[in-house]
């Protein structure tokens, strides 16, 4: 399997704040990686770089061979084949449900109309949301914009997902059915990576997990090393309150 992204001496500063401090790992191409760690330690500011929502202060990001940071011919090409998903969704209040996931696909894509609802309507299907397709975005519950905010990204075709902390925003009882979805999109194939407060949803689903602490990747491994045999204090600390 062949690196879809590396990323080398990766620095992201805010000020005098330092988030990231020289970040350095490669994903490989259908890799399913979750990023875990305590808030403020660098995990959404990582993942927004990696689609270049924010900017990194130095280092490299390469995507598919190509080398982003510098061309701008690159990030258009990373943002067509990167999709994110928000905490926040995202989405458009004053729009449908079929909108919301059509919109982009024309103007992005140039699909047509007709195209960019088929694909929208068979990807809102398949995140449990085709009965909505007419419904008013602001009158669904969290749970149900979230899976709406899936179904979008999935209708650009990415060859990337990013998640940056998909459940943080819902109510409990809303939470599982939107890592339910997510665990049903592990089966496709597709390389994502997942910032995520679950940890045994992560340990679930994941190739590897990166534990982040203070800025920099304190520790890596599969579920089962890092769980159940971490070898950083700091990992071991992050995980009593999860394992206890």
């Amino acid at each position: 399997m062949k690196n879809i992204f590396k990323i080398k001496n990766l620095k992201k500063s805010f000020g005098n704040n330092d988030v990231l401090k020289d970040i350095n790992f490669d994903v490989t191409e259908g890799e399913i990686i979750s990023i875990i760690g305590s808030s403020g330690s660098g995990k959404s500011t990582l993942l927004r770089c990696l689609n270049l929502l924010e900017y990194p202060n130095s280092g490299e990001i390469i995507y598919n061979n190509l080398s982003i940071l510098n061309n701008m011919r690159n990030v258009n090409l990373l943002r067509s084949e990167v999709g994110m998903v928000f905490q926040n969704f995202n989405l458009f209040n004053n729009k449908n449900v079929l909108d919301n996931c059509t919109l982009s696909q024309m103007k992005v894509l140039k699909r047509s109309r007709e195209e960019a609802t088929e694909i929208a309507i068979n990807n809102l299907k398949k995140v449990g949301m085709g009965e909505f397709i007419h419904q008013d975005v602001k009158t669904l519950s969290g749970g149900q914009k979230q899976r709406v905010a899936i179904a979008r990204s999935l209708s650009m075709e990415p060859r990337v997902l990013l998640f940056d902390e998909p459940t943080s925003a819902l109510d409990p009882e809303m939470v599982g059915e939107v890592l339910n979805v997510i665990k049903d999109l592990t089966k496709l194939g597709m390389t994502m990576i997942i910032v995520t407060h679950e940890m045994a949803f992560a340990k679930e689903i994941s190739d590897r997990i990166i534990f982040m602490d203070s800025g920099v990747i304190a520790e890596e491994g599969s579920p089962e090393q890092l769980f159940n045999n971490p070898k950083e204090q700091r990992t071991k600390e992050f995980l009593k309150r999860f394992n206890s």
